[in-house]
């Protein structure tokens, strides 16, 4: 398998060799013909003049003198250079590149006449208008039956990762919209994977300003939206796609998802169930139709857990429905609802060192866990823009769920001194359920001097919990310190959260450079948290022994007052400065029970923020300070068991923090190449942690306190470059760089101990794609993490990961494809007993027929070779632990998929 892909990448690199031979370059200089000033941001492409199509070669935009140049153009073909700009008449050329550059010179463009039209017949494959870049989706090649994520890789600064995530010359893709409408949910892999690309007239790419109304968020910082025109024949139409599938060992899965256009209605059904561990909320299951999903858990790629297809085994059902209508011009709405049931079950095995003084505590325990979950979800949003000046937003949403769980564990525990100290063995029942209700609203209003504006938000969330929790334990003890014990006990929980705020805020433009904004808040906030524990008692065969050292009943009353003053600086070159002045006021009342004395508090919260801008390069700051649990500031001792306790601190202190960030992003025109380089830092005062006591026999007890000093610390860089050469051939590569630092301290039996964790990760991606019938995309992946210790002798800590991830796709002829992922994983540090090494192989060959292909069948294989595995670790303090879960192993699954669509309106399909 190694040699294997060590061949194709070697192809590859000889491939590209070779097609960078015979290439041209093209520039020149774009001014206005009257004033011969440079004209920026002007659009430079280049297409092939050889079919009727004029598929787009490659594009780019002037720079600020004008100037642009364009790479790895293929000589000897007739292509056309066509250049335009707003408001201007376009150029056009037809030439045939005969060496190896070829200069354009001085290039004037004329003022377009208020009666000029556009040539009958010509299509502008990407016009830039301010903030959006439109693409002209029959400008760009694509196989047959492409959905539209296959259309987006095509465009230029758009890269679409192994998860389905987008981004946008190095910025976040957020939304994802259907005609000005998002499509069944926020998850934005809904259209992209769903959705057949010889759909689409236009891909919109724009600033998303939904909750920035004013754009007082710098462009550097803002997210994108993509948003897909339909052609006009399917702006009727009903389209969609049902699959079945069946395989060995039990696996199933089915679903379908319909959905019904007409103009300004949009209605979507979803329907599906699965025991392939695809949860269905991210829609894994519409996406692959096979099992065989890339963007699922196989790999974490920037963690340390490694192996297998996420733990557990789990069975998921769903059903929703989507509808989205506009009345008119001025207001839109939205409604959806969506089932979701849960079936989890979870194996796993754990071994545990913990480090005290000269000895060293073993534990090693067994757990298995089954949930079955039912959620209905309703939400809603309506958006009413009555005027020009007037925007008015209202989302409600509710959720109902209920859950079951049962929790079966075992354990046994020794040291270097005592073999054994106990073995312990628990059982727990829980049953609940949850109702949440939020609701959000927004009004904005554009006053009548330009830049100012009124605004007002509500925020409003209700969330009851009700639960019932049976739980039996027993401990059998070797040593004389700690006796042996059993309980069998009932936990009855009730609690409930409410939040409620309402901000009024105003923005004014003091000059053409300087914005002054204030902004009042106010808010109030009731937690109560309560929980009765009783004793099984075998005399009335009832719970009915009270637990006083076990409950509790906790309520917070919070009252909030802020008022937020701030200042902006806008230039024109690209420069932007804010600075704000949050100041907080709060009064807490707690209340603890058990006779306690309630404990009110006032506080007063200055919170800055300071953000500045030049064009690529931003920094920031921040400060945030927020209340201890109230759990943990509780005036007495709470038991859970007899070998472990804790003693509530009323004493803790608010935690502050204060965040840094530096961010620099960069997309290239000229030769497609983005950068992104981010450095943040966090540092904690008056930061909460657990000072702790643990004897050889592992009965701890904890007391919270606060401390400074804790802080984490965290670089990033990513940089991919777009090669796109003659005869379609395409290779993208990437290159990502992480690395971590977190200082924290814990206090053990009385002695201060630090605690320095470091993580470092490096990447490199390549994505090669031959005709649109062959692509590979192999990933390697390094992970090392260092734990250190300084005040207490404990060993450090090191490990390394390895992951060699690809995935493979080959279009055959007889409209047959064969698609492969391939994972390779190694951790040497887990314990002995552990699988250290993974080859998780999936597989699938399918077969489109029906007319244009919208039948297919699949047959795939996952995890071929049986290798699969779910290892992690984690170092906490004095304590190292790995656990190694169950997880899904090989199995085939025979998979029927029908993709459908008839169009109702006029035009060609």
């Amino acid at each position: 398998m190694h040699k294997t892909l060590s061949f194709f990448i070697f192809f590859i690199l000889i491939t590209v060799t070779s097609l960078a031979q015979n290439r041209a370059n093209v520039k020149g200089r774009v001014v206005d013909s009257l004033s011969a000033k440079p004209i920026e941001f002007a659009t430079v492409a280049v297409l092939d003049n050889r079919d009727t199509a004029s598929h787009l070669l490659s594009y780019t935009i002037t720079d600020k003198n004008g100037d642009f140049t364009l790479h790895n153009i293929p000589q000897g073909i007739s292509v056309k250079v066509f250049i335009s700009f707003v408001a201007y008449q376009p150029y056009r050329k037809i030439v045939t590149l005969k060496t190896a550059a070829l200069d354009l010179g001085i290039i004037k463009l004329n003022i377009k006449e208020l009666n000029e039209v556009l040539v009958k017949g010509e299509r502008l494959p990407i016009v830039i208008k301010k903030d959006t870049i439109e693409f002209n989706a029959e400008a760009f090649k694509v196989r047959p039956n492409a959905v539209v994520e296959d259309l987006l890789k095509k465009l230029p600064g758009l890269e679409i990762r192994a998860d389905g995530g987008i981004t946008v010359m190095g910025k976040t893709v957020n939304k994802v919209l259907v005609d000005g409408h998002e499509f069944f949910s926020s998850d934005i892999r809904m259209a992209t994977k769903n959705i057949d690309a010889d759909m689409i007239d236009k891909i919109q790419v724009y600033d998303d300003r939904d909750n920035d109304p004013d754009h007082l968020i710098p462009d550097s910082k803002v997210d994108k939206i993509i948003n897909l025109k339909f052609k006009k024949a399917f702006k009727k139409s009903i389209f969609g796609k049902t699959y079945a599938g069946a395989g060995t060992k039990g696996y199933y899965q089915a679903g379908g998802l319909i959905n019904a256009f007409r103009d300004t209605l949009q209605i979507s059904l979803l329907g599906s169930s699965n025991n392939l561990n695809n949860t269905g909320f991210d829609f894994n299951d519409l996406y692959t139709s096979g099992g065989l999903n890339r963007g699922g858990e196989a790999i974490s790629r920037s963690g340390i857990a490694f192996g297998g297809g996420g733990g557990g085994k789990q069975t998921t059902t769903n059903l929703g429905i989507n509808i989205n209508t506009d009345y008119g011009k001025k207001l839109k709405v939205n409604f959806a609802y969506l089932y979701k049931k849960d079936v989890y079950e979870f194996n796993s095995v754990a071994k545990k060192q913990q480090y005290l003084n000269d000895t060293t505590v073993f534990t090693n325990s067994a757990t298995k866990r089954n949930s079955d979950n039912t959620g209905h979800s309703l939400s809603s949003t309506v958006a009413w823009k009555p005027n020009d000046k007037t925007s008015l937003r209202y989302t409600p949403y509710i959720n109902i769920s209920d859950n079951i769980a049962t929790n079966a564990s075992e354990s046994n525990s020794y040291s270097n001194f005592i073999n054994p100290i106990n073995n312990s063995a628990n059982t727990n029942s829980t049953s609940g359920s949850t109702v949440r209700f939020s609701q959000q609203f927004n009004y904005n209003r554009q006053l009548k001097k330009k830049g100012a504006s009124f605004n007002i938000d509500h925020n409003l969330s209700v969330s009851p919990r009700n639960s019932i929790n049976y739980d039996s334990t027993r401990l059998a003890s070797y040593v004389a310190a700690l006796p042996s014990y059993g309980y069998r006990q009932l936990g009855d929980n009730r609690s409930r959260g409410t939040d409620a705020s309402l901000a009024a805020s105003i923005n004014y433009p003091l000059s053409k450079k300087i914005t002054a904004d204030v902004a009042a808040q106010g808010g109030y906030s009731h937690n109560l948290d309560k929980v009765t524990f009783n004793n099984y008692n075998p005399i009335s065969g009832q719970y009915d022994s009270y637990l006083f050292d076990k409950s509790n009943d906790l309520r917070r009353d919070k009252w909030t007052q802020g008022i937020n003053p701030g200042l902006s600086f806008t230039s024109s070159n690209n420069i932007n400065l804010r600075v704000h002045f949050n100041t907080q006021f709060q009064q807490v009342k707690n209340t603890f029970g058990r006779g306690s004395a309630a404990l009110d508090r006032q506080y007063v919260f200055f919170m800055p923020s300071f953000n500045f801008n030049i064009k690529n390069f931003s920094v920031d700051y921040s400060r945030y300070t927020y209340l201890p649990n109230i759990g943990d500031m509780v005036p007495y001792t709470v038991v859970f068991s007899p070998s472990y306790s804790v003693t509530g601190n009323p004493g803790l202190k608010p935690t502050t923090n204060n965040s840094f960030n530096i961010h620099y992003a960069k997309f290239n025109f000229q030769n497609r190449t983005s950068y992104n380089v981010r450095a943040s830092a966090t540092f904690y005062q008056n930061s909460v942690f657990r000072q702790r006591t643990q004897d050889a026999q592992l009965v701890e007890t904890s007391t919270p306190i606060n401390r400074n000093g804790r802080y984490n610390i965290n670089m990033w860089s990513n940089v991919n470059k777009r090669f796109i050469n003659k005869d379609d051939v395409e290779l993208d590569a990437a290159t990502n760089f992480n690395l971590t630092k977190n200082h924290d301290f814990f206090v053990l039996n009385r002695v201060n101990g630090y605690q320095d964790s470091y993580q470092f990760s490096v990447s490199e991606h390549i994505t090669f794609n031959y005709k649109d019938k062959f692509e590979i995309d192999p990933q390697y992946t390094l992970n090392q993490t260092y734990t250190t210790y300084s005040g207490v002798d404990y060993s450090n800590q090191k490990f390394i990961t390895h992951s060699l991830d690809t995935h493979f796709l080959v279009y055959l002829p007889a409209k047959m494809n064969i698609n492969s992922n391939y994972n390779y994983s190694y951790n040497p540090q887990v314990p002995h007993g552990f699988q250290k090494s993974s080859n998780l192989l999936n597989i699938s060959i399918a077969r489109q027929f029906l007319k244009k292909d919208k039948g297919e069948i699949k047959l795939s294989c996952y995890d071929l070779l049986n290798q699969n595995i779910d290892t992690y670790r984690s170092v906490v303090q004095n304590t190292v632990t790995d656990t190694q879960s169950q997880i899904i192993r090989r199995y085939f699954l025979l998979t029927l998929q029908y993709k459908f669509t008839k169009s109702t309106g006029k035009g060609k399909l």
